[in-house]
């Protein structure tokens, strides 16, 4: 569910910060030191909750999920001539949300910047 039609005001800083938090996160799990600083990021993260009393502002990685072009939470480039079976092998910035995710009701702050593939490059790599 999206949240009804409310014109949600999110500060840039903000933005900024998430962006930021979702690349430190992403090259640490890369690097195999996610564990070393897991607790620090959650805490950044909990500190913008907080700050958003009415909401939850929260980033989601959407690598390895399914892309079909009814998606409006993406912004997408298509790696391949194929474009059957989409699926996310890169993300260059996050989807971002504010709302509550326990009740399912948010709505998209910013669009990801993806990179998607058929299945069938990925099995062809292997």
């Amino acid at each position: 569910m999206i949240l009804d039609n409310k014109n949600i005001s999110v500060d840039k800083k903000i933005i900024t910060i998430l962006n930021q938090l979702f690349e430190i996160e992403r090259k640490s799990k890369e690097n195999g030191h996610l564990d070393k600083i897991a607790r620090n990021i959650e805490r950044i993260k909990s500190a913008l909750i907080q700050d958003n009393q009415s909401g939850e502002i929260f980033y989601e990685d959407p690598t390895g999920e399914e892309y079909s072009e009814t998606r409006n939470d993406l912004e997408v480039h298509i790696v391949g001539e194929n474009t059957q079976d989409l699926i996310v092998v890169d993300v260059i910035k996050p989807i971002i949300r504010y709302g509550n995710r326990q009740l399912g009701l948010t709505q998209v702050i910013q669009r990801g910047l993806v990179s998607v593939t058929s299945k069938e490059n990925i099995k062809d790599e292997e």
